[in-house]
């Protein structure tokens, strides 16, 4: 199992200054080639994680389906009415410069860190009501394990607070097409497109 790797190499990726492109702050898929499934994961990739996940249609989704794809990748929940709404439009603002570049292939993931609240139907609405595209995967999960791991090698910390609402970091990180991390936004005072150097 790779899995401390995964979190050595994250530990030394969050310590990398220069890839961040801000100031700290508090459905369609597809399979990727065999050819590449085939070929061992690099070390630094998260995708070594094999968390077991959700889509919106609620079936089971594990994220190394990316492969092959540069991904951008966050963390939120829909109830969210402060930070969460603010990540989702810097990443739609991140997508529609790519698109004015050309750049289409490239997926947007939101994992939800609430998946008691967030479930697949919760999140298709929601993928709706914000208009989302194709290039979009809203995931959830059916404990709180799979996020809490998926948050440990992204450097997103999460906390419940009272009421039930969530205490969270903000971070929008570019995943190679192997699942490894290339750049981050840190802080909703970043620009986004300042991530665009790190998608090929």
């Amino acid at each position: 199992m790779k899995l401390s790797k995964v979190h050595f190499v994250a530990i030394a990726f969050l310590m990398a200054g220069p890839v961040q492109a801000g100031d700290h702050d508090h459905h369609h898929h597809q399979a990727a080639p065999a050819a590449e499934k085939s070929k061992p994961l690099h070390d630094e990739s998260i995708y070594n994680l094999n968390s077991s996940l959700l889509d919106e249609d609620g079936k089971v989704f594990q994220l190394e389906k990316y492969r092959g794809k540069p991904v951008v990748i966050s963390m939120a929940y829909t109830s969210c009415v402060y930070t969460c709404p603010l990540i989702l439009a810097q990443m739609q603002q991140l997508e529609k410069a790519l698109a004015e570049q050309g750049k289409k292939d490239v997926r947007f993931v939101l994992v939800s860190f609430d998946p008691a609240q967030d479930t697949p139907k919760v999140l298709k609405d929601y993928a709706k009501k914000k208009k989302l595209s194709t290039q979009w995967n809203l995931l959830t999960s059916k404990s709180d394990k799979e996020p809490r791991e998926i948050a440990s090698v992204l450097g997103i910390k999460y906390s419940k607070v009272e009421g039930g609402d969530y205490d969270h970091s903000f971070i929008i990180t570019v995943l190679d097409a192997e699942g490894v991390p290339r750049g981050r936004q840190v802080g909703a005072a970043g620009n986004p497109k300042d991530l665009i150097k790190f998608i090929p």
